[in-house]
């Protein structure tokens, strides 16, 4: 009888770690990889051009130590993070990255609008352009969450609604910190569209879309991410 138990249970076990490992295996691939056909920044370009990252002020809340908790329901402007109060969906103050498919939904809806909207930003683009960028803006973003921690402050503004709250994210990059919404600037990876908010150390939002503004207009002279297709 012993024995018999000590069979199931290892069968058990099996099971659960094989279910785990397949999960994870699922769930990595909820993020694509990038296809190399997007001009990325050169080493230290644009490197002055980074903010000072500060970590309090402008009534942010820091949450340091978080954690990409899956591919699902994110894209280059929206993650799902673990931090050491919970878990929830943020998004990016600032920027606005492409769809990454066409997409319908119910009533007839679909978001081909959208698609064209930020086609005729990257200089009329296409729509295939288009989700290609919003792919490739993924890929970058989700695999360099993944790498390590990161952090983030919030003032918990909700995006739309109750759920998805709004953001800034702090990664490394280049052996110093950065705010990864001016890390897509650079990379041409972002519409300059949506919410701000003050920085910590003084800086306006305003003072910042207009920053950010002229950095875009740079990495369209030099051809990079999107500008440059």
């Amino acid at each position: 009888m012993k024995q018999r138990m000590k069979m199931i249970f290892g069968v058990i076990v099996l099971v659960i770690a094989l279910g785990w490992k397949l999960y994870q295996d699922w769930d990595t691939h909820q993020i694509p990889k990038s296809d190399g056909f997007i001009t990325r920044i050169e080493e230290g370009q644009f490197k002055e051009k980074f903010t000072s990252v500060k970590t309090s002020g402008a009534g942010l809340e820091l949450l340091k130590n978080c954690k990409l908790i899956t591919g699902r329901n994110s894209d280059g402007d929206s993650f799902h993070v673990k931090h050491e109060k919970g878990e929830n969906q943020f998004r990016l103050y600032f920027v606005d990255t492409p769809e990454t498919e066409y997409k319908e939904y119910g009533g007839g809806e679909n978001n081909g609008e959208r698609l064209d909207d930020q086609g005729q930003y990257f200089n009329g683009m296409g729509r295939d352009a288009v989700t290609k960028v919003g792919k490739d803006a993924k890929a970058f973003v989700l695999n360099l969450l993944k790498k390590e921690k990161f952090t983030v402050l919030t003032k918990w503004e909700d995006v739309v609604r109750p759920g998805r709250e709004y953001c800034f994210v702090i990664v490394p990059w280049e052996g110093r910190e950065v705010y990864l919404h001016e890390l897509l600037v650079a990379q041409g990876l972002v519409r300059v569209h949506t919410w701000g908010a003050d920085l910590p150390g003084g800086r306006g939002w305003r003072q910042q879309r207009e920053y950010l503004e002229k950095w875009e207009k740079e990495a369209a002279r030099a051809g990079i991410g999107a500008w440059g297709m």
